[in-house]
């Protein structure tokens, strides 16, 4: 029997004018959210808006949460952010990429009890998409030759083997297990896929209507499908194996998910509302 819990991510005692989630992680052996926050601050008889991060954790049955903060910060871009971990450590980058506008430039590690400073963030790089990547697999490079068409060549002489028309935008990485290619896409009706990286024949693609985050979970491939709600397919063939349990919730447009021992944690919606859900697989 499937089992689904989901959490708010709602501040009661903020007045919150933005609300954007960062992402969804695993950290030592919890689930985290951060969150990045934008909100009132009224200072005599005047109102600001500052800005700040949340760290909403949970424990993996989601039973039990807990958050730190990091209020009363520069401007925030949750789209140039990055968590990563690095030598067993957790690092929030501000300002990974460049972005369009100015932001907080900081290092911030997050700990067990805080989020804390720790330095200014390296010189912020491009943020080079998807369809403007060249993905090598040994001596050959697949990359996209044009907007809705894929193409692979040769590395040394740059001979291009094959061309494959996929008719929309390529919207994650290129990934390749046992000889086919696995990517989605989105914009004029949206496709995951999988390709035969020997000639670029489609072995198949499953309509989501947009496919900007997809993962692996043992013989099966985890999608927001066409109504925003996670499914398994089969990789071997892409029939619809599983629709998971997700009641009226939908899946977001960045698709932020992650899978761990068995469940998925995903960002959701309902209404005008985030949640963090969790649900079996």
């Amino acid at each position: 029997m499937n089992h689904l819990i989901a959490y708010p991510l709602t501040w009661d005692d903020i007045e919150l004018r933005a609300n954007n989630t960062v992402g969804i992680y695993k950290i030592k052996n919890k689930i985290a959210v951060l969150s990045c926050v934008t909100y009132a601050a009224h200072v005599d008889d005047s109102k600001d808006y500052m800005h700040g991060f949340i760290l909403t954790n949970f424990s993996t049955d989601f039973t039990n949460h807990g958050q730190i903060r990091l209020m009363d910060l520069d401007d925030i871009s949750a789209l140039d952010c990055e968590l990563n971990e690095k030598d067993g450590r957790f690092i929030i980058n501000t300002k990974k990429y460049k972005g369009y506008r100015k932001s907080l430039e900081k290092l911030i590690e997050v700990t067990d009890e805080e989020l804390k400073v720790i330095g200014d963030a390296p010189a912020p790089l491009d943020n080079i998409y998807s369809d403007g990547k060249v993905y090598r697999f040994g001596n050959i490079e697949v990359y996209m030759h044009s907007a809705f068409i894929m193409a692979c060549r040769e590395t040394d002489s740059g001979k291009v083997i094959w061309k494959t028309k996929l008719g929309a935008y390529l919207y994650t990485d290129v990934d390749e297990k046992d000889g086919i290619l696995y990517f989605g896409t989105d914009g004029m009706g949206g496709k995951f896929f999988a390709v035969n990286l020997s000639d670029g024949s489609i072995k198949y693609s499953y309509n989501t209507r947009g496919t900007s985050n997809f993962l692996y979970y043992k013989d099966y491939v985890l999608l927001s499908n066409e109504k925003n709600k996670p499914v398994l397919i089969n990789r071997n063939d892409g029939t619809l194996y599983k629709k998971l349990e997700f009641d009226k919730f939908e899946i977001t447009v960045y698709q932020q998910m992650i899978v761990d021992n068995d469940k998925l944690y995903a960002i959701a919606a309902k209404g005008n509302t985030a949640y963090a859900v969790c649900t079996d697989l």
